[in-house]
């Protein structure tokens, strides 16, 4: 069967040069979440904060760890997103799980925001391998003394955005998307059988698209696996830029080209709102059979 790679460009580790001497952006977000059209409950949840000398979340489906003073430190942007695994009972209890504890361990444990110049990337990296690990651990605990199925489990995708630099950290099938001018960057990868097998040859994307093995995650938090592969980026920010955070409620039914014709009209902060709202709309519009949630932050 012939093998055609995805229409996107994965953007992974290659660095754009950025002018740091530049006044750093203030950066807008905002997010939302719907069960679709399809769901009569809706198992996503997601969280925006800005994080100073206090995590303060700005929007978020669940409750979220607040208040705790940090060191002095420059602002960061938080954002998540995850997508309890339907198929399972408890989808919606692990992902808002997950979140919170998230923003829980990120709260008090992000020694990057105080480290060095010469310290930060390892700090960095070894804080969120440990963030997810916790997350995965805690969910397996609540798992356990509210008797629920062991099995139970979720997405979850993040960015933490401090200027000049994002750091994105992943696990299963939601993505996150850079919008740079005309360009359309997905910084994630899927981690389900679907994209293995675009990957082998096997099936093309489009194919890919329709496969049932699209919902067969092979990396979550939470499962029934106990190794947790993070899929870790950095990205250097330039001015003007988006990112983009959302389940697969919002990509399935629509392209990149689609998306993308949404967000590239984002040129001010005052019109984040209205493109994420707007990108629900149109993933319910387009028949989207699962919940619909979407992060956006522009730069």
């Amino acid at each position: 069967m012939p093998s055609d790679r995805p229409t996107y460009r994965l953007f992974g580790e290659r660095a754009v040069p950025v002018d740091e001497a530049l006044s750093p952006p203030e950066p807008t977000a905002f997010g939302a979440t719907d069960a679709g059209p399809a769901r009569d409950r809706n198992e996503d949840h997601f969280l925006v904060a800005r994080i100073e000398r206090r995590l303060v979340a700005e929007a978020a489906s669940v409750e979220t760890a607040r208040g705790a003073t940090l060191l002095d430190a420059p602002s960061g942007l938080l954002m998540v997103v995850a997508d309890g695994i339907g198929a399972r009972a408890g989808g919606d209890i692990a992902a808002a799980v997950t979140v919170d504890a998230i923003a829980d361990h990120l709260l008090r444990w992000m020694p990057w925001l105080s480290a060095t110049d010469a310290t930060v990337e390892t700090a960095l990296t070894g804080a969120l391998r440990t963030a997810f690990a916790e997350a995965q651990k805690h969910l397996r605990d609540v798992a356990q003394r509210k008797s629920l199925d062991a099995k139970l489990g979720t997405t979850l995708t993040m960015i933490y955005a401090r200027w000049p630099t994002a750091y994105v950290a992943h696990v299963g099938d939601s993505r996150a998307y850079l919008f740079r001018g005309e360009e359309v960057y997905r910084l994630t990868r899927d981690h389900n059988l679907a994209e293995q097998m675009v990957d082998r040859g096997v099936l093309t994307s489009e194919e890919a698209k329709r496969t049932r093995f699209a919902s067969v995650l092979t990396n979550a938090v939470g499962g029934s696996e106990d190794t947790l592969q993070v899929e870790l980026h950095r990205v250097a920010l330039a001015k003007g830029d988006r990112l983009l955070l959302c389940s697969d409620g919002l990509y399935a039914p629509l392209d990149d080209d689609a998306i993308a014709a949404r967000v590239q009209q984002v040129s001010r902060g005052d019109l984040v709102q209205p493109c994420v709202e707007a990108l629900l709309k149109d993933a319910a519009d387009a028949g989207s059979t699962d919940n619909i949630t979407a992060v956006l932050a522009t730069f």
